[in-house]
């Protein structure tokens, strides 16, 4: 049974979950090509637990090919539905709690392919507007405070499968990092009257220096506070707090921009002997919290590529060292197409 423990001291908090060690490794330390039959492609649905939601011909059924998205529980869940949720509880050193939740797997494209830069504008406007399916169904949910839809791609990102596929954990609270940005940002806000990332937005835009692509509706930037080398953001330019607020329209154009921006990632760091991993994730507003998020969150996606690993400094103090500026990297990336 999973469990969320969590540090009094400082704030910290993990989920142990032992099941996940049984889960499949079709990478070894090079990624070369799966070894066994992949389950997340198209005519292998047998061997992945039955559908929760897919977009998919007309003619077609559940849990059979013909599928363009497919979203299906984890087999190898870091947190379970059939767990008791309580607070949690134990001694002032020890908290633990059942590791209720949700845990998904997106996949993103039938296709036997790994990276964002292998799938068609297309695949990625339907695995886009699946992420914002998903976030709306969930938030009907009351068991569910806080939703994270996120992307390990490579071996080195903590992906198992070489197949492109994105995962969904709800948890029924907020992480306590989550808890402390969103009450700094309400802070924020209350202070100056608007969204700190809106205004961060506005400067970023005006000097240019970190922007590495703008869009009509978004902008692709590399953060002033980059922790890693290549570090990339992707935001809308109108205030939006939840990602599933983002008009379908506008889904095809979003999805183009992360295309663009995955293969600049991967041409400005052309020099590495294996394929680039990275991760992404979504940041969007939580369910619920004690003020109203939509005034002072926005969303956005990181890109975070793997180049370095940490090592003793940054574990001993939780900063990062980061080799390359942000400024020189959006360089990089403006130059690389």
């Amino acid at each position: 049974m999973p469990e969320y423990r969590h540090d009094p001291l400082n704030g910290r908090m993990v989920i142990v979950a032992e099941e996940r060690a049984a889960r499949p490794h079709q990478f070894d330390i090079t990624d070369t090509p799966y070894r066994d039959i992949c389950p997340f492609c198209e005519g292998n649905e047998s061997h992945t637990p039955h559908e929760t939601a897919a977009f998919r011909s007309a003619d077609s059924l559940p849990n059979t090919p013909g599928w363009r998205v497919r979203v299906v529980p984890n087999k190898y869940p870091a947190v379970v539905l059939d767990a008791k949720q309580k607070t949690l509880n134990g001694n002032r050193h020890q908290t633990v709690a059942d590791g209720v939740g949700l845990h998904e797997v997106i996949i993103d494209t039938p296709r036997h392919v790994l990276s964002v830069s292998e799938l068609t504008h297309t695949e990625i406007a339907d695995l886009l507007a699946m992420y914002r399916l998903r976030l709306q169904m969930l938030r009907t949910d009351s068991r569910w405070a806080f939703v994270q839809i996120f992307k390990n791609v490579g071996a080195a990102a903590g992906a198992s499968l070489p197949h492109a596929h994105s995962q969904l954990v709800a948890m029924p609270f907020l992480p306590p990092s989550h808890t402390n940005m969103l009450s700094r940002a309400e802070k924020y806000t209350r202070q100056h009257g608007h969204c700190f990332w809106c205004h961060h937005l506005t400067d970023e835009m005006q000097t240019g220096e970190r922007i590495v692509e703008e869009t009509e509706h978004f902008v692709g930037l590399c953060p002033f506070v980059s922790r890693f080398a290549g570090e990339m953001e992707i935001y809308p330019k109108t205030h939006e707090s939840g990602f599933e607020q983002t008009d379908a329209s506008r889904l095809a154009e979003l999805a183009a921009l992360f295309r663009r921006t995955i293969i600049r990632l991967e041409k400005a760091v052309c020099w590495m002997k294996e394929p680039l991993a990275y991760n992404i994730v979504l940041n969007t507003a939580p369910f619920r919290f004690e003020g109203e998020v939509s005034s002072f969150f926005h969303w956005h996606f990181s890109i975070l590529p793997s180049l370095a690993r940490a090592a003793g400094f940054e574990w001993g103090t939780g900063l990062h060292i980061n080799p390359i500026s942000p400024e020189q990297a959006a360089q990089r990336f403006r130059d690389a197409l």
